[in-house]
């Protein structure tokens, strides 16, 4: 072989490796197939990651369909409900998600999203209460700067 190095086949048996196909891979096509295999996975990664409360389309831009299981598939749980891609295959590019997980997501970004309004809300009482005092004191220093122009 031309590759210009030697490799120990007694390693390569002992890691279970095709000892010909190892030695006939093409350093190119491997890094070509490792980048394909890791923006693959990187894309199973951002969907799963995007999967977060009630989804309106799935990556696909398929819309998502409410659907029930049949009793016969989840007998301890009937008519189980998911959010389904109208194309859903079982290759991880879809969305299949629970409803009722999807549901408890959403409620929690709620309760979020209602507790930073409540924070906002209670400095904006806060800001008006200091907006009032500073409105009364510009009002005192009026009266104080007009009664020294025209007192004097």
């Amino acid at each position: 072989m031309g590759l210009g190095f030697q490799i120990d086949l007694r390693f390569v048996f002992k890691l279970g490796v095709d000892s010909n196909r190892y030695m006939l891979m093409d350093p190119n096509e491997e890094m070509r197939s490792m980048k394909a295999h890791k923006a693959h996975y990187d894309t199973l990664h951002f969907i799963t990651d995007s999967m977060q409360g009630i989804q309106e389309r799935c990556v696909c831009g398929q819309r998502l369909l409410r659907e029930r299981a049949p009793a016969e598939v989840y007998d301890y749980l009937p008519g189980k409900r998911f959010f389904t891609c109208k194309e859903y295959k079982d290759d991880g590019m879809h969305y299949r998600q629970p409803w009722v997980c999807a549901v408890e997501e959403e409620l929690g970004f709620m309760k979020t999203r209602l507790k930073n309004c409540e924070e906002h809300k209670s400095l904006v009482v806060k800001l008006e209460v200091e907006n009032q005092e500073l409105k009364a004191e510009v009002e005192k220093l009026i009266a104080r700067v007009s009664e020294l122009e025209y007192g004097a």
